[in-house]
């Protein structure tokens, strides 16, 4: 009773449509190994069918094997699952999305760190284990103006005189995390040093703002602004360019510049084609020609 099951399935599969995109489970894929093939004898041999049986499902176990895919294209087949993959996140659990959103809260007073990470959404990037802090050292509590020029003085060339806040990066270590525990310790322990009243203040070192080079911005003039009768002067010269404009034309002292282009295209054309009709209008050379009638010396073209 196994054998004609195990007949009809292998013809099942072999009346399966050709134009088909994906491959069944019995097919081998083409980077498999030998120990992988379809041993047709061992199978005949359980089998126990008649000769005509063992011909017939020879015949049909390798018409399967012929239909299997190249490595090539079980590539892009995986390629296309993974795509597939995507656009269903997309279609059905991206907009689940919005029930995690949560209202805009401005920061309070208290919050005197601000920190910010860069994310590739999708992308394994070396530059997303990044993490920059920003902080106005006048803000920080407790800080009185002595120790908060010496903590200006160890910041060094992080602090900006133009936005009065010190800027600190890193990404020195594999995660985000790291890198924020890490600058997190750091202010802690410049403050606690600017705090330090025993250790030496600084006060003879001046605090350094030669890397800071403040950018220029450019002022509108007011005297370019438009006003009413800034209009009224600009059309009033454009309105007299216009009528001497039409003066010089009625008079023929204005040159028009495609005018004077197209005569000087016809001119060149009449001085191109006067030599090529004359040499056209020679008469040919009775009998063979040699170089001294052809006009040539010494193999070459005159």
């Amino acid at each position: 009773m196994g054998t004609p099951s195990k007949r009809l399935c292998v013809r099942a599969l072999l009346s399966w449509p050709s134009q088909r995109t994906f491959t069944t489970s019995a097919c081998r894929h083409a980077s498999s190994t030998a120990e992988d093939d379809i041993d047709l004898d061992a199978l005949t041999s359980q089998s126990g069918v008649t000769d005509t049986s063992t011909t017939e499902s020879r015949s049909d176990l390798m018409a399967l094997k012929s239909m299997d895919l190249s490595s090539r294209a079980h590539r892009e087949l995986e390629q296309h699952r993974e795509l597939r993959e995507m656009v269903r996140l997309a279609a059905w659990e991206m907009p689940l999305l919005s029930q995690l959103s949560r209202p805009h809260v401005p920061p309070r007073e208290d919050q005197v760190l601000r920190w910010r990470y860069t994310t590739y959404m999708g992308e394994v990037h070396p530059a997303a284990r990044k993490v920059v802090v920003e902080f106005q050292p006048e803000r920080i509590p407790n800080l009185s103006d002595k120790q908060r020029q010496k903590l200006l003085k160890l910041a060094g060339p992080r602090y900006e005189p133009g936005t009065k806040t010190v800027k600190m990066s890193c990404e020195s270590f594999e995660t985000q995390a790291r890198n924020k525990r890490y600058l997190a310790d750091t202010i802690s322990s410049l403050v606690t040093t600017a705090r330090d009243q025993e250790g030496d203040q600084f006060e003879d070192v001046p605090l350094d703002v030669r890397h800071y080079k403040p950018k220029t911005k450019y002022k509108y003039p007011k005297e370019w602004i438009m006003t009413a009768q800034r209009k009224k002067e600009l059309e009033g010269k454009r309105r007299a360019a216009m009528l001497e404009d039409g003066r010089r034309v009625e008079e023929g002292r204005l040159i028009s510049g495609i005018k004077a282009i197209e005569e000087a295209r016809k001119v060149s054309a009449k001085a191109i084609e006067e030599p090529i009709m004359a040499e056209a209008r020679r008469p040919m050379v009775k009998g063979k020609m040699g170089r001294k009638e052809m006009g040539q010396r010494g193999g070459r073209v005159q």
